[in-house]
């Protein structure tokens, strides 16, 4: 018998421990979702500060000032403290809405043959937990920054996404795509499916695929268009 986590506080130490508790108990209070999607966008305002407190700006400057030579020249005048930290910050914010709505969109499509239909505010708070791992990230990013003592680019600083390890440049055409693709994807996969298995009655085959499909679609296509063009 799966209990579900009796506070809000409990249900986020369940993602990580139990993930079946925390679904259930977000089954009963769909409003703890809200709780951890304002935590998830409240921790880029943490890191983010920090990394523009200890990096050193001129180098930050001087290095970002040569590759936008190449790909973006009219980004230069940009390039001050406030305005690359505000970017960076609702980058951040606008990625993880975004990602969050499209996946309770899905969530809503693939679970339509189940005989529990929940609506797409359930799914919302579903997909919130789903993503809260990347807190984690931004954790480990700034544990990284210290150990380099702030000499991390800001476009590799971000050990959520493959780039934090890879470190491409801007002018790399897999800069981007290095950027957006998580380091945590199977993570997010397997709170998916234990969020299906909760919530629905699909096989495990079923709830696999389901947790699968719109991320490797989504890097598939995105991947080979690079590559093809």
């Amino acid at each position: 018998m799966i209990v579900p986590s009796r506070n809000p506080l409990i249900m986020m130490l369940d993602i990580f421990r139990a993930p079946m508790s925390c679904f259930s108990a977000l089954y009963q209070r769909g409003m703890w979702g809200w709780i951890i999607y304002i935590i998830l966008i409240l921790s880029p305002f943490a890191f983010w500060g920090s990394y523009f407190d200890i990096v050193d700006f001129e180098w930050l400057k001087s290095n970002m000032t040569q590759q936008l030579a190449i790909v973006a020249p009219d980004q230069i005048d940009l390039l001050d403290k406030d305005t690359l930290m505000a970017s960076e910050i609702l980058g951040d914010i606008f990625n993880r809405t975004i990602v969050i709505a499209l996946l309770a969109f899905w969530f809503l499509l693939a679970t339509k043959p189940s005989q529990y239909n929940f609506g797409y505010w359930k799914w919302l708070g579903a997909s919130s937990v789903i993503l809260f791992p990347a807190v984690l990230g931004d954790f480990a990013s700034y544990v990284s920054l210290l150990v380099n003592h702030g000499q991390v680019m800001s476009y590799a600083a971000d050990l959520n996404s493959l780039n934090g390890l890879l470190k491409l440049p801007m002018t790399s055409e897999w800069s981007a795509f290095a950027s957006s693709l998580p380091l945590l994807l199977p993570w997010y996969i397997v709170l998916s499916y234990s969020a299906i298995g909760a919530w629905t009655e699909f096989n495990k085959t079923q709830a696999l695929k389901i947790a699968v499909l719109p991320w490797v679609s989504f890097y598939l296509f995105w991947g080979l268009s690079i590559a093809l063009f």
